[in-house]
């Protein structure tokens, strides 16, 4: 409940955060030299767009996931629309400064936002107190790509398959601890799902503050299993110090083929990643979203720019704004169908 009330504190504070972080981190990427300036107060339409720096906003710190997948965005939107393309680092509250922010801006093209699970779908399922709509507040234009998770578990553990791991939980007298890296964390709400979808309840969640801390106690067999994300499980299943059943996502990912997904293993339906996507401000015109969209399927559909995403345990997507509409809608509601049954929500 003490981390569930931390969440809640930085959600309250996000207003004023929005305001004091404001530009914080910044870089450029694209034509060098040029600094961003201030966004227009009306919605222009495509014609002689970009003419001035466009700024993505991206809620996490330089080095991570997230701000990989936000500075190729920039290069290649860059490098289509022939503008500078400024990475904002706005991190606090796991992604609701950025989006809040963006939320509020000018609808004009110049700030747009690298939005994330976290932010669009599983804090908005968890709390109606957020300082925007994840679907009023945004134009969708892109999933830019997804980074499935992976179900490892501790190698000693007497199994080496899915339902293995299935039977084996079912048939223990005490509960199976799986660690998440908190409360409300992805990792925390795949298991969730995963609990939900398999019909297995004998699990018991341990929730740390952090992945690496959780890792250490998955190896170190205090907890049994955990929910990782692909690329920072990758290098220890190889070593042979975690041991994966399954991927999180629809089809198997391009970096471990060999690891099956949870629904060949077993769990019919069962499917989550955590996903990246381009947002505008709310009513962005129609001529705007294409004008992006194309660009942005321009700049990361080349072989390179998809070999770059890759590399880093990202599959590309880039569907079409209906589509990320629509499965931005379907996402949240899984969330906040999984938050329901599970009973967990930030007050």
């Amino acid at each position: 409940m003490k981390q569930l009330n931390m969440m809640s504190g930085l959600i309250k504070a996000t207003a004023g955060a929005i305001t004091s972080a404001a530009m914080m981190g910044a870089a450029v990427i694209g034509v060098a030299g040029i600094a961003a300036a201030p966004t227009s107060a009306v919605a222009g339409s495509a014609e002689g767009y970009p003419d001035k720096p466009i700024r993505l906003i991206v809620g996490f710190p330089p080095g991570g996931g997230a701000d990989f997948v936000a500075r190729q965005v920039a290069q290649r939107l860059g490098e289509a629309l022939n503008a500078s393309v400024v990475v904002d680092n706005k991190a606090g509250a796991n992604g609701i400064i950025a989006a809040a922010e963006v939320a509020r801006a000018p609808a004009d093209g110049y700030t747009l936002l690298l939005g994330v699970t976290a932010s669009q779908s599983i804090s908005p399922a968890l709390s109606p107190k957020l300082p925007y709509d994840p679907q009023r507040d945004f134009t969708p234009i892109t999933e830019v790509g997804y980074t499935p998770l992976v179900l490892v578990v501790n190698p000693k553990l007497p199994v080496k398959t899915l339902d293995e791991f299935l039977r084996y939980a079912k048939a223990s007298k005490t509960p199976i601890p799986y660690g998440s890296a908190g409360i409300g964390n992805i990792t925390h709400m795949a298991a969730e799902l995963f609990v939900q979808s398999s019909g297995v309840s004998n699990f018991q969640h341990v929730p740390y503050k952090g992945s690496s801390q959780v890792m250490t106690d998955l190896i170190g067999g205090r907890v049994d299993a955990y929910f990782d994300t692909l690329p920072s499980s990758l290098p220890l299943i190889q070593s042979g110090q975690v041991r994966a059943l399954a991927v999180t996502s629809a089809v198997r990912s391009g970096t471990a083929k060999d690891i099956p997904t949870v629904q060949e293993a077993g769990v019919p339906g069962f499917q989550t990643t955590t996903w990246f996507g381009v947002l505008a401000p709310p009513h962005l015109s129609a001529e705007l979203t294409n004008r992006l969209y194309d660009a942005l399927r321009k700049g990361l559909n080349t072989p390179d720019a998809r070999q770059a995403m890759v590399s880093r345990g990202v599959e590309p997507v880039l569907d079409s704004p209906a589509q990320f509409t629509a499965e931005l809608r379907t996402d949240l509601q899984r969330w906040r169908e999984v938050a329901r049954k599970a009973n967990i929500k930030l007050d």
